[in-house]
């Protein structure tokens, strides 16, 4: 049923919080009401227990034993029926004095008509007389509780008589129930308060939740500058609202990261299809010979050619942004695959007049993807080499240290500015200045590929530049521990 009532009508966050105030609340008050109730009923059971014991002094010393005889004085003396064992009829225990006076053998002298009424039992006349007094709650005919208080009396250190007093137990108990009955009332108003009291206090506490709420709602793709505001309290909502910002931002930054690639891609794009256009139509206008032909159809090819390694490096992103890239995760000798890759690449550094060098030591075994890995090696060799004039060194160093293995492609071409290093693995980012001059043609998505790779390999790629002088770059790469 409550499941079904939830269903149909599911209750809010503010809502539950206040059920769950209130029942909290009720049972500190359930709990808190039984305690406070046990606790009165034993005092004042404790305090009639007291009472009894003073009355059944009072009585005992109106009591006079004189050779044997007992004599009833004063206060016991006035009460009724207490001068004989066996006239009057019995009264009601709530109004009648509860009197009786015993010999040592068991056998009533006296009594008040009140005490006929109840169902004493042996022990309340046998442990006195054993030395002890008794304390007890017995019934009466109607079904009564009352208090009974036994003692006996004594003459000369010898035991005459036994003297038993008692209490009903109805006022105390109706005084009790009028006890629960008023802590009811005042529970169910203190829980009224509760509710209203922690429905309010929840409104409260989320009145900032939905400020933030709704100017999370004003917040568009379009309009992502907005930002939440940040209360002042360092507490759960603060936290929250430096969170969304934070989100805010890193969406705000994604969406100009995609705005930004999607307009460079299309500007590369362009540029080779254009290219190859203006050559074919230029081509097909005139009536070429056969030499320009094979020019044109060279020209046409290079661009194709570079067209497809740009769509190819923009597939292996757009697959890497999405998750779905494939890496092989197998032994890969670092040392020998860096030495094969700068043997392959020494004609090109020879073309351009730079003296290419390679370090390797020990063995270097990485566990990864030994195509990406070459592909990591060629983008840094092809970068190094690209950016240095004539006449240059670049230096490629594998070395191992603890449990890193590091792959270091250093240079002496025209460097990279300062302010361009935060950036120089974005993709399509090209510097501007000397690095634009060198007259080299780059996607500007080689760099990225090197970092998306090295960190999908768990390492870290780092690098170190001065204008005019070079610069190093730095692959840390975790080392496989062979036995």
């Amino acid at each position: 049923m409550i499941t079904r009532i939830r269903h149909w009508f599911p209750p809010g966050i503010r809502l539950q919080l206040a059920v769950c105030y209130i029942t909290a609340f009720a049972i500190v008050l359930l709990v808190t009401g039984a305690v406070f109730y046990q606790y009165l009923e034993s005092s004042l059971e404790a305090s009639l227990d007291t009472d009894l014991q003073l009355r059944t002094q009072q009585v005992a010393s109106d009591i006079v034993i004189r050779n044997g005889t007992l004599m009833v004085h004063a206060v016991a003396g006035d009460l009724p029926g207490f001068d004989s064992a066996t006239n009057d009829q019995p009264v009601d225990v709530n109004y009648g004095t509860l009197i009786r006076l015993l010999n040592v053998h068991g056998t009533p002298l006296s009594q008040t008509p009140a005490f006929r009424t109840l169902r004493v039992p042996a022990r309340s006349v046998r442990q006195p007389l054993q030395g002890k007094p008794w304390q007890g709650t017995v019934l009466s005919a109607k079904g009564q509780e009352v208090r009974l208080y036994s003692r006996t009396l004594s003459e000369r250190g010898r035991t005459v008589a036994l003297l038993q007093v008692g209490e009903s137990l109805t006022h105390l108990h109706a005084l009790l129930h009028e006890l629960v009955e008023a802590l009811l009332i005042v529970g169910s108003l203190v829980l009224l308060a509760c509710a209203g009291g922690s429905y309010w206090l929840t409104a409260r506490a989320f009145a900032p939740i939905l400020r933030l709420a709704e100017t999370a709602r004003r917040i568009k793709a379009g309009d992502l500058d907005q930002r939440v505001p940040v209360p002042r309290a360092h507490d759960e909502i603060h936290a929250l609202a430096v969170t969304l910002n934070d989100m805010l931002a890193s969406l705000d930054q994604a969406f100009k990261d995609q705005r930004r690639f999607v307009a460079d891609a299309s500007h590369e794009l362009r540029t080779p299809v254009t290219v190859i256009r203006n050559k074919a139509g230029i081509t097909l206008l005139g009536t070429p010979t056969l030499p320009e032909a094979i020019t044109v159809l060279q020209e046409i090819g290079a661009e194709t050619e570079r067209l497809s390694h740009l769509i190819s490096d923009l597939l292996a992103l757009a697959r890497g942004d999405e998750g779905e890239a494939q890496f092989e995760r197998e032994l890969v000798r670092l040392d020998l695959l860096v030495e094969a890759v700068t043997a392959n690449a020494e004609w090109l550094a020879a073309e351009r007049g730079i003296t290419l060098t390679v370090q390797t030591g020990e063995p270097v075994t990485l566990q990864g993807d030994e195509a990406r890995l070459i592909q990591v090696v060629m983008n840094l060799l092809d970068n190094a080499l690209r950016y240095t004039h004539p006449g240059g060194q670049v230096a490629v160093i594998v070395e191992a240290c603890q449990t890193e293995a590091r792959l270091i492609a250093r240079d002496t071409g025209i460097g990279i500015a300062p302010e361009d290093l935060p950036h120089i693995f974005e993709r399509f980012y090209r510097a501007d200045g000397a690095r634009m001059r060198t007259g080299s043609s780059s996607s500007g998505l080689g760099l990225s590929i090197v970092e998306w790779i090295v960190r999908v390999h768990g390492g870290l790629i780092t690098v170190e530049s001065q204008v005019g002088q070079g610069s190093c770059f730095t692959v840390t790469l975790p080392l496989v521990q062979l036995k």
